[in-house]
């Protein structure tokens, strides 16, 4: 390192480029005068070995055009292959006139700048200083935008591990959400509160705007409604009696902040019904019932916390019976502002999101897969290209666990000891199902392959914490059974961001290694084969495993034949 250099943290150090020696030492004394480090070579050979082990040090180069074997456009070109934003001076004796072109040459940078060495160094010295004035800012300014994505990176991870886990379901119930917001932080959020064995309370909330402010007031709420939950049962386990719990709130502490627009819903297992409360929010949707049968009497109240005096009554309810296949669907209004365009004047009909909401609810509840129908109904609005988020997009549901017989269903956190009670519980599942031991044997040693492989090389352990991986195991044939894993991850990021972004070639290098683990060869073998799809967040891997058992099992009833 050379020495002036060791010394310059804090100071502007200027390169300066010139095969004469004399211009060298008059520009370092000027430099030196108004305070800067100077740091002078003969050649561009020295000047690239000095800015490739210290290019952070530099504010800004100065340099000849002409530089023996290499004029100074080669060398900036070299520059900008190190920091695209250097400012780069050229002083030359060279006259414009002459028609050698330099000079649109240089003002083809946007960041060179060109002096006549007549010029003198006092001119130099002055446009020097503004230009390393204006760098020094813009520095300052990156500086403090990368402090605060960071700090809004560690907002969404707080955010993020406040929310309930994003599926859950047990013997009697379900709940599935699509959680997604518009920046790194969201307005949004939902919340379960148990409030007995067979009943619910669910709050899907839409705070006022987006971005850092709503996500900060809706924090607070989520907090709010955590401490709430545990009186919820004294309270009449009534939606009413929550959202003038949450008014008061909002009207004691975030009056002058925000106001939030809310669906309560109590869902009442025992009796098959739902009852719920629209704040300023969409109403519920029901899978089984009639749009136009839904909420006749246009029964709601306004947005929580718009006015200091709202109170909210029984009047405001509508309770729905539930069939057994009933499935709830609330949804925030940000599903209605999605769009084609950055402005948002080609925004999604209401009629394709109804239609599309329609067919694939059936399509899930036929097929058993409502756990992760939020994510496909998301897919499928921007596979007709409505791509741009104007606001943060919540979809929740929930209803009844109806899985049909021959099918094995569970979630679990993404976790070692999680992975090793799902995987004895399929087993004693399929041992009570009559299945050979080999066969259990097999399912079981995929399952934990495939799991093992996505904990151990998740792309974001932070994100993985509060993760869930929903399994599925049924029989295809009396010689094959299909075992479906959905995981979620990140939306896939492009080549050209891969490509300059080390910490995203990572995830992609990483969720590489979590499709193609070490027992890869082995899982192949123990498969017809796997097919693996992507529905934006969420990655859904089948594995078409080999019954062996059963074949043995026909063999030995043939020999004893």
């Amino acid at each position: 390192m050379p020495a002036d250099i060791s010394d310059s943290r804090g100071k502007v150090v200027v390169l300066v480029v010139d095969d004469e020696k004399l211009i060298r030492m008059t520009i370092s004394v000027r430099l030196k005068n108004v305070g800067y480090v100077p740091i002078a070579v003969a050649s561009v050979d020295e000047a690239v070995h000095v800015l490739k082990a210290h290019l952070s040090m530099f504010s800004a180069i100065i340099s000849d055009i002409m530089l023996g074997d290499m004029d100074g456009f080669d060398f900036r070109d070299i520059v900008r292959g190190l920091d695209a934003n250097m400012p780069f001076f050229f002083i030359t004796a060279l006259d414009p006139e002459e028609g050698s072109g330099f000079l649109k040459r240089i003002l083809a940078d946007p960041l060179s700048y060109y002096l006549p060495k007549s010029a003198g160094t006092d001119v130099l010295m002055k446009r020097l200083q503004r230009v390393v004035a204006s760098r020094r800012i813009e520095r300052f300014i990156d500086h403090q935008m990368e402090e605060a994505r960071q700090s809004l990176k560690l907002a969404a991870h707080i955010q993020r591990s406040m929310l309930p886990v994003r599926t859950f379901m047990n013997e009697k119930i379900f709940y599935s959400a699509w959680w997604q917001p518009k920046d790194v932080v969201s307005g949004d959020m939902y919340e379960v509160i148990p409030v007995g064995d067979d009943m619910y309370v669910y709050v899907v909330g839409d705070i006022q705007g987006h971005g850092t402010s709503a996500a900060l007031a809706m924090t607070a709420v989520q907090a709010f409604i955590k401490n709430i939950g545990n009186a919820v049962g004294g309270l009449g386990r009534d939606p009413v009696e929550i959202a003038n719990l949450l008014q008061g709130f909002f009207r004691d502490n975030l009056a002058d902040v925000s106001y939030m627009t809310a669906l309560i819903c109590l869902y009442d297992l025992a009796h098959a019904e739902v009852k719920w409360l629209s704040c300023g929010a969409p109403d519920l949707i029901v899978s089984d019932t009639a749009p136009g049968a839904r909420n006749r009497l246009k029964k709601g109240g306004l947005p929580i916390g718009m006015f200091p005096d709202t109170v909210y009554t029984i009047d405001d309810v509508v309770t729905e019976e539930l069939s057994e296949k009933s499935v709830c669907i609330a949804v925030t209004d940000g599903i209605f502002e999605l769009s084609r365009d950055d402005d948002g004047f080609e925004r999604i009909p209401v009629e394709l999101l109804r239609d599309l909401c329609v067919d694939f609810m059936h399509d899930a509840i036929d097929h058993g897969t409502v756990l992760v129908c939020a994510s496909k109904y998301m897919v499928a609005c921007q596979e007709y290209g409505y791509v741009k988020l104007h606001d943060d997009v919540t979809i929740f549901l929930f209803g009844a666990r109806n899985v049909p017989d021959g099918i094995y269903e569970a979630t679990m956190t993404l976790s070692p000891a999680a992975l090793d009670e799902t995987s004895q519980a399929m087993g004693s599942w399929c041992r009570a199902a009559g299945w050979a031991e080999e066969d259990v044997s097999c399912v079981q040693l995929v399952l934990e392959e495939k799991v093992m492989n996505v904990y151990d090389h998740g792309f974001d352990d932070v994100d993985r914490l509060h993760e869930v991986v929903i399994v599925r195991l049924a029989k295809r044939s009396a010689d094959v059974a299909d075992l479906t894993v959905w995981d979620y991850g990140t939306p896939e990021p492009s080549l050209a961001v891969a490509g300059g972004d080390s910490s995203t070639a990572f995830e992609l290098v990483n969720r590489q290694m979590s499709n193609h683990g070490r027992g890869r060869l082995m899982v192949r073998e123990l498969c017809n084969g796997i097919e693996r799809k992507r529905f934006g967040c969420l990655n859904e891997t089948v594995y078409h495993v080999r019954l062996n058992g059963c074949k043995a099992e026909k063999e030995l009833e043939i020999d004893k034949q």
